[in-house]
Order: C-alpha cells, then structure tokens, then sequence
C-alpha cells in the first residue's frame, strides 16, 4: 500500500497545475472501488499485494486532488473554515465502517468489501455522468 500512495504523491507533486483535477478526482475514485471489487475476489495473496498497491494509489490520489481542488477554490477567508468541515469526514467513515462491519456479519467480509467498492464506483460513475463540470475542474 506504501508503494502505491509513494507513486501518486510522486505524480501529483511533479505535475501540479497541469493535472485535469476533476477528471483524475472521478477517474480515482472509480478505480479504488474497482480495484477493491477485484481484491474481494481475489484469489492469490500475490495478485491480492498488487491490488492493493492500486488500491492505495488510486485513494491518495483522489484524495489529495480533492483537497488541492477545496483548497484552491476557497476564498482566503474561508479555507480554514472549509477544511475543518472537509476533515470531518471522518464522521462519514465511521458510519461506513459501522455499515461494512454490519454487512460483513451478514454475508461475509469479501462480499461486503466488494458490494462497498462497486457501488463507490458506480456512484463515481454517476456523478461524472450526471455533472460534467465536474470533469472539467482544473
């Protein structure tokens, strides 16, 4: 997972302004849950290690290209503001796990992991579809 979150900090940091944010934010987010999908069904410990490398790479990704985008689009006065309220989404997280927890118990660990990651990634797919100008943010 240190490899994959290495090369895409690596990525982002030599490319800067010239990244199509949105794009790579929606494009990012759809990949882990994929690659999730795919490491829940996965069958080999080797193929299970390379996932996660895509796994890890494609969350800090979108991860970092979301704050990059919160931050230079919020007005001076507000970014404190606006990234105190970003981080509180570990609120959210803690709900989710609560959630994936609760549909591990009840169909089991991989096919909970898998059901979380395919609907990530089909809710990333609606919003790109959904709104376009998101794909466009720079």
């Amino acid at each position: 997972m240190g490899m994959g979150a290495l090369c895409s900090a690596v990525l982002i940091a030599s490319l800067g302004d010239r990244l199509p944010r949105g794009l790579l934010m929606l494009e990012g987010v759809t990949v882990y849950g994929l690659s999730v999908v795919a490491f829940a069904a996965s069958p080999s410990f080797r193929l299970s290690l390379g996932l996660m490398t895509v796994v890890n790479l494609a969350h800090v990704r979108s991860y970092a290209l979301v704050q990059t985008v919160i931050q230079t689009y919020s007005p001076s006065a507000f970014r404190g503001w606006t990234m105190a309220i970003f981080h509180m989404s570990t609120i959210v997280l803690t709900l989710g796990s609560t959630l994936a927890g609760t549909l591990a118990a009840l169909v089991g660990a991989r096919w909970a992991a898998a059901s979380m990651g395919a609907t990530g990634a089909l809710i990333m797919v609606m919003i790109g579809v959904a709104l376009p100008q998101a794909r466009r943010i720079r």
